[in-house]
């Protein structure tokens, strides 16, 4: 690992490569940082060392910008380090409320992930499904795919929406270590 490549981005960082990505999605095709998060977890487990097209994938046409290749490249060694060390937690959007709390809005990581089981190919995700261990762990993901566009910002049960959403990071890690007791990366 490069100095470049090392250490986790700061916060003027993550700004960067957040903002970057979402003022060229609809021109260059890449994936906001929420979306990447979930997609970059999801692969990790079931695809080894496959940097080069992962990171492709998230970027789309901006893939040949070597400083938001390289705050990739970071922001993805934090994440697998994470997941190694069990101190996972996924990169959920929060809207703020009238009453001063916030309300998780999971649903751009859940749709990242569900994209990274489906980068990994159709036998490694029937693989996955058809398992009732990693299918149980991959509940919270899909039960927030269910949602209503009306329903994102007003969830029909607001106390088990904050509560399935803490359970994605647990998920997370559980599917990643599901994975790596396969030997599939």
């Amino acid at each position: 690992m490069t100095g470049d490549e090392a250490g986790a981005l700061d916060p003027e960082e993550l700004d960067y490569l957040q903002a970057r990505l979402v003022e060229q999605m609809e021109t260059a095709g890449c994936m906001p940082l929420d979306v990447a998060h979930g997609f970059l977890t999801a692969a990790a487990g079931g695809c080894g060392d496959q940097d080069q097209p992962l990171l492709d994938r998230v970027l789309g046409r901006l893939a040949a910008e070597e400083k938001l290749r390289r705050l990739l490249v970071r922001f993805r060694n934090q994440l697998l380090d994470d997941l190694l060390s069990g101190e996972y937690g996924p990169l959920i959007l929060q809207m703020p409320r009238d009453d001063g709390s916030t309300l998780p809005l999971p649903y751009g990581w859940c749709q990242g992930y569900v994209a990274g089981i489906d980068y990994l190919g159709e036998e490694q995700r029937d693989f996955l499904i058809s398992d009732e261990q990693a299918g149980s762990l991959l509940a919270p993901v899909l039960s927030f795919l269910m949602y209503e566009q009306d329903q994102w910002f007003d969830p029909p049960n607001e106390e088990a929406h904050r509560e399935t959403a803490g359970q994605l990071g647990e998920a997370a890690v559980g599917l990643f270590r599901w994975w790596q007791g396969r030997g599939t990366s």
